[in-house]
């Protein structure tokens, strides 16, 4: 989950760390074909080895998580991962700083292998733990009297136009957990385990209700989120 301020200092860092002399770096190759390029975005990784290096990563970690997740999870990962590829060329177009798109184009490019390296692949039980996905992150604790503490966030991952933020609680029913708080005003996150997923659906207090009063216009913490480490 990348937020302005936090793409400023990412693509400050990059600029010091990451030498955009494609001359300088090991020759690499993109896990997709040049000739068929299209986006800005994929032409710029063309021509940058080190950027190709960490697409080709990207590609590799992806096919990897797959290969290791049930159908369910795997296809929403595919979904994440095809999100991703669609806000990382809208960023490139239109970058937080307009005058520095290979910048960020390189820290979305290291977010997103970082994460996909963080991918807890081996089965978790209950619901306790990290999750993320491209727009968000959900921490789940239990307490010593059985209650689940969430805590989650997520923003509009390009342009940072929402975000949501809630702490709640609620106990486990086997595979589901429903909490709520004081500041969900009548809202119940329902969170299920799916294989190696936990998917989150928002239920409204009723019908009529305008959106979740922990979220911006148009903002969810709904979604499929993936186990990290």
């Amino acid at each position: 989950m990348l937020t302005k301020n936090i793409l400023s200092a990412a693509c400050a860092a990059v600029l010091s760390a990451l030498s955009l002399n494609a001359a300088a770096a090991p020759e690499a190759l993109p896990s997709f074909d040049c000739a068929k390029a299209r986006a800005g975005a994929e032409k710029a990784i063309c021509a940058n080895p080190q950027l190709a290096a960490l697409d080709a990563s990207i590609a590799k970690r992806y096919d990897e998580a797959r290969k290791s997740l049930d159908a369910a999870t795997a296809e929403a990962l595919a979904r994440d991962q095809r999100y991703f590829a669609k806000v990382r060329d809208d960023a490139f177009e239109k970058p937080f700083d307009k005058d520095k798109p290979i910048e960020e184009l390189a820290t979305r490019l290291k977010h997103r292998d970082a994460f996909l390296a963080s991918l807890d692949l081996a089965e978790r039980k209950g619901f306790t733990g990290r999750w993320r996905n491209l727009s968000g992150e959900i921490t789940l604790w239990k307490k010593p009297d059985g209650d689940i503490l969430y805590e989650g966030s997520a923003d509009q991952p390009h342009t940072g136009s929402w975000s949501c933020n809630l702490e709640a609680s609620g106990k486990a029913s086997g595979e589901h957990l429903r909490v709520k708080s004081v500041d969900t005003k009548g809202w119940v996150l329902n969170l299920k385990r799916q294989g190696h997923a936990l998917v989150v659906e928002e239920q409204p207090p009723g019908a009529g209700s305008s959106g979740p009063p922990y979220c911006g216009a148009n903002g969810a913490l709904a979604g499929t989120f993936f186990p990290i480490r």
